[in-house]
């Protein structure tokens, strides 16, 4: 794509005379870089359609010897380069125009939400397509709270985010979805200032305490292994398929070492090896191999020869050979398991269980049905593929620690 050029009058930053600085704009593939000319000029002496400075100003003369001085070098670089089969950079134009006048570079300002649908593009081209989430439902957060009206960056400092935070706070959301917000909006921020949209100075995040966000307080929602018992032996109408795949899949979760909804969509009968599970962790490439549990064995089992099953080699009828990109795949999982906590969750009301149960809530259960009979923290860390003793603290918050309770209460 051509390169392309003029001269501005940036009348955003004023100077004691009522002078506005005279800046060449530069675009690249529809990206903007500002290079200061060193040179201003009043709005009444600014000439837009000439890009000149008129006869009233003192200075005329000099100005805009050097503005046609800048244009003719500028021009003589893009042909040179253009010659060889290569165009010049920002870098390239910026160090000529420096060269000429000593002005400085600042990059394009970009609007909150425009950063953030650019930045959501960048990640859907890489097939980031998780992290791009993040930030679409970080988007969302802050334009109900801007009413839509999208600020300029520099507009934003410390207040803002107070406000937004308080904002949050009033609507309910938790403790871990503040953070999850904020963080994103903070990398969203980093990234803006790489790309040299606005100045590493301008980052009101600097004075915003994150500390109460550092380990946050969870709800947790583990049940307890009777309860998982209750469930497992719930009569279901054989008609209702889809109740029962909802359950099957919690329960394989449970069973299966708290083995999450993305993993268990993605097993392949391939990873059953003498009733063992071999697979990777998505999240984390951790390798797992461990011997089934009987229960497990009995939920495979039930699909190993069902109608309808997956016809790519699937365990269970979630992804089918429809389902061939990233996207796709990423959007069947996303309906099934939507489908499948509603479902759980109204399955576990109608036996009497309070607590709302969805497919994390396996995994927690799992681990805590491992602590309530004595395996050490480190133990179940591992199982669940934790990298730090830290998270398995925060799995087991909410039933403290059994083992410690029964010692004192024996003791006492």
């Amino acid at each position: 794509m051509a390169i392309s050029t003029k001269f501005v009058l940036r009348k955003k930053q004023e100077s004691a005379e009522d002078q506005f600085a005279i800046m060449l704009q530069i675009i690249i593939d529809r990206k903007n870089l500002l290079v200061s000319t060193r040179r201003y000029s009043g709005e009444k002496e600014w000439q837009p359609k000439s890009q000149s400075v008129s006869k009233i100003h003192p200075k005329h003369k000099e100005i805009n010897l050097l503005l046609r001085t800048i244009e003719s070098e500028v021009d003589f670089m893009i042909i040179s380069f253009g010659k060889q089969g290569k165009r010049p950079s920002f870098e390239d134009v910026k160090a000529l125009v420096k060269k000429l006048t000593g002005g400085q570079t600042e990059g394009e300002k970009k609007k909150l939400f425009v950063l953030f649908e650019e930045h959501i593009a960048k990640l859907r081209s890489l097939n980031r397509l998780g992290s791009a989430e993040s930030y679409v439902s970080t988007l969302k957060s802050l334009k109900n709270f801007t009413n839509q009206k999208d600020p300029d960056m520099l507009s934003i400092g410390l207040s803002f985010l107070n406000k937004y935070e308080n904002w949050l706070i009033d609507r309910g959301c938790s403790i871990v979805t503040r953070s999850f917000y904020l963080r994103t909006f903070r990398t969203l921020w980093k990234a803006g200032i790489k790309e040299k949209y606005y100045p590493e100075t301008h980052y009101p995040f600097k004075d915003f305490s994150f500390s109460k966000y550092n380990n946050p307080r969870t709800k947790k929602r583990a049940i307890t292994r009777d309860q998982i018992e209750l469930i497992a032996s719930a009569v279901i109408d054989p008609e209702n398929d889809s109740l029962i795949n909802s359950r099957n899949y919690f329960l394989f979760s449970f069973y299966c070492r708290g083995l999450n909804f993305t993993d268990l969509a993605e097993l392949k009968w391939t990873n059953i090896v003498d009733e063992e599970l071999h697979y990777v962790r998505s999240k984390t490439k951790e390798e797992f191999r461990f011997r089934l549990h009987p229960a497990a064995i009995q939920i495979l089992e039930y699909y190993r020869d069902l109608k309808g099953n997956s016809d790519a080699g699937y365990l269970f009828p979630i992804l089918y050979k429809r389902h061939a990109t990233i996207q796709s795949i990423r959007d069947r999982k996303k309906k099934i398991l939507t489908r499948v906590n509603k479902q759980i969750k109204e399955l576990g009301i109608s036996l009497g269980i309070l607590k709302p149960i969805t497919t994390y809530v396996a995994r927690h259960s799992y681990a805590t049905a491992l602590r309530r009979n004595g395996i050490s923290k480190e133990t179940i860390g591992r199982s669940l593929g934790h990298d730090s003793l830290k998270t398995t603290d925060i799995y087991l918050e909410d039933i403290g620690d059994p083992l410690l309770d029964e010692l004192i209460n024996s003791t006492i």
